[in-house]
């Protein structure tokens, strides 16, 4: 069965339609997958590290240690 109209050549909306659903249930279960694995401890650990420096008085973002240095 093709996806495309004998008559002009253009893409059937109907396969178009199946298509994209096909798809977006494949993005979804990607998606769901990505969400399902949580944060790793490690990078919670420095989130958290990254708050309390942000929380200190006189703390700007982006003046810690790790600053631009060229």
């Amino acid at each position: 069965m093709s996806a495309m109209n004998k008559s002009d050549d253009k893409p059937d909306a109907q396969a178009v339609k199946s298509r994209q659903r096909v798809i977006g249930a494949r993005l979804q279960a990607v998606y769901d997958d990505v969400v399902r694995q949580g944060v790793p401890d490690d990078f919670e650990q420095m989130l958290a590290a990254l708050d309390e420096l942000e929380e200190q008085p006189g703390a700007t973002p982006g003046s810690g240690s790790r600053g631009n240095e060229g």
